[in-house]
């Protein structure tokens, strides 16, 4: 009976190989020791190594979900607050493969494209904020200015983890992070609408 292979446990190895070796550095055979199958096996099931790194990737934006966090209520404070706690569950749970690969897809061409759905995450948060400027809630900036200014933050202390640096950063609060967004772009006749 051939063994059943669960995507979950090759993309878990295919992080844990990247995160140990960097993409360079990691081989396709090391991917499928970690996830306890054949190399052959790997290939003809996931293809090359960049796909295999592509899958994962989009592997995690599934798990993570962020079009059901990324939506209009009419509440920026809600609005902004879900998408934070889900963009630091993402940053605990996988920030560090994310800060790995990163620098990786500057010298692969091969991994261009990985960041597509991510990017699709960025948009859509962007849309979002957008919508608020439209509405006067929040000062006109562009877009995904405003998303990476949301994020930015959150994306530097993931990448601080692991350091001698970590230790001397507080704990990430989801609350307190919206409301100093919020105290920076919301519009003075929103102001007072902001949540304690």
């Amino acid at each position: 009976m051939p063994k059943i292979i669960h995507d979950e446990d090759v993309f878990q190895a295919v992080m844990q190989v990247v995160l140990a070796r960097g993409y360079e550095g990691a081989t396709t055979r090391q991917m499928a020791e970690a996830a306890s199958i054949s190399e052959v096996t790997l290939f003809r099931k996931y293809g090359s190594k960049a796909e295999l790194v592509r899958r994962a990737v989009g592997h995690i934006a599934e798990k993570m979900n962020f079009e059901v966090a990324v939506r209009y209520t009419g509440d920026v404070h809600a609005d902004l607050l879900r998408i934070v706690e889900r963009y630091l569950t993402l940053m605990r749970t996988y920030g560090e493969f994310m800060v790995v690969l990163i620098p990786e897809m500057h010298r692969h061409p091969e991994l261009r494209d990985v960041m597509a759905r991510p990017l699709q995450v960025m948009t859509s948060i962007a849309a979002l904020l957008a919508r608020y400027q439209q509405e006067g809630v929040l000062s006109p900036e562009h877009p995904m200015h405003s998303a990476a200014a949301l994020l930015g933050p959150l994306v530097y202390f993931a990448m601080a983890r692991g350091t001698t640096f970590e230790s001397r950063i507080p704990p990430a609060d989801a609350e307190k992070h919206v409301q100093h967004f919020l105290e920076g772009r919301q519009t003075s006749s929103e102001q007072g609408a902001t949540h304690p």
